[in-house]
């Protein structure tokens, strides 16, 4: 039995999570990623009107309970759990037993009182019957340990009041991230007054101050503080590895509901699985026997709403929150018999004509368990997308699309060109998704943090898309920056026999990247602003009344506090705003761009804290492309000179 189930009526205090009755315990420690009797702290999924489904692991197969108060209860509800033996979930991969080197099996795995790898009972307790929108408060006592958080249920779809959700992916949790600091791209320009980024190889210069484990916890961290109330994650939650299998999925919980922090257990998560996710190393003949083992690890973890396909079940599924639809596809690999070709030479995709069938021409051939989907025009997938998005506009809902590949991107992952594992196959839903008024995409894969406004007719409607893969993992620049253009890209230009020549550009719709219109300012060793950090997309949906309503789409970034000595010591974090906020106002179907006045922080385009007439040279020169670009609508003109002028001699501060 899966899911016990609770009817009532409960509700929550916003109090401060909370643990209790000795929670470490003799068997605990932070190493071990043990919570007291807990292997997973509870964590939230699958939001609706009426109650939420509660998700915990142990290493024994004790009965815990939950407790619920809250409003429209007289008195405490409570229910006991069923723990469930999942053994795909063992570690049981041959390479990750042998783990050695820094982080070698013995230290970085779960032991039971026994000393043997302790396996995974997962309870699951849906609950029912609460009112919608409300607080409810919640403990989950399991053996001599208890864990306290809150919650809140859905909003039905008349809510008036604003819903924020926090958008991110490519965390891409494995014990070496502990250790491991990832490439830093050197593609990002110099303000007028920086010294320019330190010459030479290592940390502070083309790797990234903090390791992959620090850089995603202290992300956790912003995220929180935020308080947003849905976490969407389009995929790669997890990173592909031939040593760590299950203990990637330790780490990811570590971070999440675990030692490191217990964000999901304080809100639901909706994940898209990303190709890392079902990557466990390995080659052939054993590679599709791996990557069933990871697919099957997936829904071990996570209970989504039903698709009507069960072989497919927890891979594409439609989530409705408020007026909002989240619609989660699958896009790690295609199954047909002639998917897995590259495209002929001279015939890569344009924006309207796809030839490649495929997102993953590197590993994935030959599946044959049937339980990934095809996502080509026709399959299953396929029409269920299509009726899915023409249902929730005929509700007149919100509608947000989210997949791993990024289906246009200036990153190494943007075109079969540079990458086998590429998301252009995916650009065939982008008609479909301009026809039903989608309001944005969420991708990740080639982890630029980028955002794109996807207009294929040029007519000015379209949908944003942004590239969210900056969570904890990779720091990528854009593939075709200028004089550091990937040379596969400068090969394909120079070929007489591909079509629009030197003119081709992998993305056509790119708007921003962190990478490449956030100006770094340097002083020697230390950065005192811009750059491409890691953050997230935060998403505001306001109601204004009459069926309209107002989205804010904002991407934040955890700046690094540095001490500017030859070390690059980081002294503290402060989450500070990219200047890509984009805002929509319309009815659900019809949201277009709602243009605002720049802030000051933008208007100074030489970064010196005051708008004048530096600023006012550095957009003249700029005139007619996107340079000097202020108001964020792709190119510099006469609006751009007026916000300018209306600035004039404001200064901005630190």
């Amino acid at each position: 039995m899966r899911h016990a189930t609770c009817v009532g009526a409960v509700a929550v205090l916003a109090a401060a999570t909370l643990l209790v009755g000795d929670p470490l315990g003799a068997r605990s420690s932070h190493a071990s990623g043990l919570i007291g009797d807990f292997r997973v702290l509870p964590y939230l999924q699958d939001p609706r009107l009426d109650g939420m489904l509660f998700t915990w692991f142990t290493i024994e197969p004790t009965p815990g309970t939950i407790s619920i108060t809250g409003p429209g209860l007289s008195e405490p509800l409570v229910l006991a759990s069923t723990p469930e033996l999942d053994p795909i979930l063992d570690y049981q991969a041959p390479a990750e037993l042998a783990a050695g080197g820094a982080f070698p099996f013995a230290t970085t795995a779960i032991f039971d009182a026994a000393g043997a790898p302790a396996r995974n009972f997962r309870h699951e307790i849906r609950v029912t019957g609460l009112l919608p929108d409300a607080e409810y408060a919640y403990s989950v006592t399991q053996g001599g340990s208890t864990y306290a958080n809150t919650f809140r249920t859905a909003p039905p779809a008349d809510i008036s009041r604003t819903i924020r959700l926090a958008v991110y992916s490519d965390s891409e949790t494995l014990v070496l991230g502990r250790t491991r600091f990832r490439e830093w791209s050197r593609t990002t320009p110099q303000t007028a007054s920086s010294t320019g980024r330190p010459a030479g190889s290592g940390r502070g210069r083309d790797q990234y101050f903090l390791t992959e484990t620090v850089g995603y916890r202290e992300n956790i961290k912003q995220v929180k503080l935020r308080e947003p109330e849905l976490i969407v994650m389009p995929g790669d939650l997890i990173e592909g590895t031939g040593s760590e299998q299950q203990r990637r999925w330790d780490e990811f919980w570590r971070h999440n509901a675990g030692s490191y922090d217990d964000l999901l257990s304080g809100r639901p998560i909706v994940a898209a699985i990303g190709n890392n996710c079902i990557f466990n190393g390995g080659g052939p003949p054993d590679t599709n026997t791996m990557v069933q083992y990871a697919r099957r690890q997936w829904s071990s973890y996570f209970t989504f709403p039903s698709n009507g396909d069960p072989a497919s079940q927890d891979l594409y599924f439609r989530t409705d929150y408020g007026p909002i639809t989240i619609i989660t596809l699958c896009s790690v690999g295609a199954m047909g018999a002639n998917d897995n070709v590259a495209p002929p030479q001279g015939q890569y995709l344009s924006p309207l004509h796809p030839l490649n069938l495929d997102t993953n021409r590197a590993w994935l051939t030959a599946y044959p368990f049937g339980d990934i989907p095809d996502f080509n025009v026709g399959t299953a997938q396929w029409e269920w997308a299509s009726a899915t998005l023409a249902a929730a506009r005929a509700e007149g809902r919100i509608i947000f699309v989210q997949w791993h590949h990024v289906p246009f991107s200036r990153g190494v992952h943007g075109t079969s060109v540079t990458s086998t594992q590429s998301g252009e196959a995916m650009r065939i839903y982008a008609p479909l998704l301009e026809q039903h008024g989608v309001a944005a995409v969420f991708a990740g894969h080639s982890e630029v943090a980028e955002m794109s406004f996807v207009d294929l007719d040029g007519d000015g409607v379209g949908f944003h898309l942004w590239d969210v893969g900056a969570a904890g993992d990779g720091l990528r620049g854009v593939e075709d920056a200028p004089g550091q253009t990937n040379n596969a890209i400068t090969a394909w230009r120079a070929n007489p026999l591909n079509p629009e020549g030197a003119a081709w550009s992998p993305n056509p719709f790119s708007r921003w990247t962190a990478d490449r219109s956030q100006p770094e300012t340097w002083i020697g060793n230390q950065l005192l602003s811009g750059g491409k950090h890691y953050g997230f997309l935060e998403v505001d949906v306001e109601p204004l009344g009459k069926g309209r309503f107002r989205i804010v789409l904002q991407n934040w970034h955890n700046f690094p506090l540095n001490a500017g000595d030859p070390d690059f010591t980081v002294t503290g974090y402060e989450l500070r705003p990219y200047d890509n906020r984009i805002v929509l106002e319309g009815t659900a179907g019809e949201l277009r761009l709602a243009v605002e006045q720049p802030t000051c922080a933008v208007l100074d385009l030489d970064d010196n804290g005051v708008v004048e007439g530096s600023d006012l040279a550095l957009l003249i020169g700029g005139w007619g492309t996107s340079a000097g670009d202020v108001d964020g609508d792709g190119t510099t003109d006469a609006r751009d000179l007026t916000y300018m002028l209306g600035g004039f001699g404001e200064v901005c501060g630190n």
